[in-house]
Formats: structure tokens, sequence, C-alpha cells
């Protein structure tokens, strides 16, 4: 009688322990795809006109150049943009 008692409440410890994960795990998992579910982008990629790199539009160095802002990856290569330009406006002008 007292093997028959002991098997019971095991299998029962045993359902709320396998319950109490399964719980756990579908919490974790997302429900659906959909747009809510996914993560909002922290910033805009934006594309070096001088050597074509892709960086964060918030690190980027910037100028402006005839009222357009452009972005660079590096302090280099807004110096070189900016020294092409200065040097195709005083040819041509």
């Amino acid at each position: 009688m007292f093997r028959i008692i002991l098997i019971i409440v095991l299998i029962w410890l045993i359902w709320f322990a396998l319950k109490a994960i399964w719980k756990d795990l579908r919490r974790v998992r997302p429900k659906s795809k959909t747009s809510s579910s996914l993560p909002e982008v922290a910033d805009k990629l934006v594309k070096d006109p001088v050597c074509g790199v892709y960086c964060p539009r918030k690190s980027a160095y910037t100028a402006i150049w005839q009222g357009k802002v452009y972005y660079f990856c590096s302090e280099e290569c807004r110096q070189k943009f900016l020294a092409e330009k200065k040097a195709k406006a005083s040819s041509s002008g």
C-alpha cells in the first residue's frame, strides 16, 4: 500500500514539475512573427559616398554640401569628399 501511495505522489510531483517547465518555455518563445513582436531598429544605416561603407547615422561624420547632408564612416573620408568637391568647384568656376 505504501508503494502505491509513493508512486502516486512521485507521478504527481513529476506532473507539476513538467507543467511548470512547459509554462516557462511557452513564455520565452514569441507567440507570433508579426511586426509588433519584432524589435525596433535602433538606428538607420547610411552609405559613405567615398568608400561605400555603411555605418550607423548616429555615429557617422557629416558634411553639408550645397544644402544636402552627406554621411561618412570616418573623418578621412569626410575630408577627402570635401577636398574633391572644393577642387571641382574651383576648377569649374
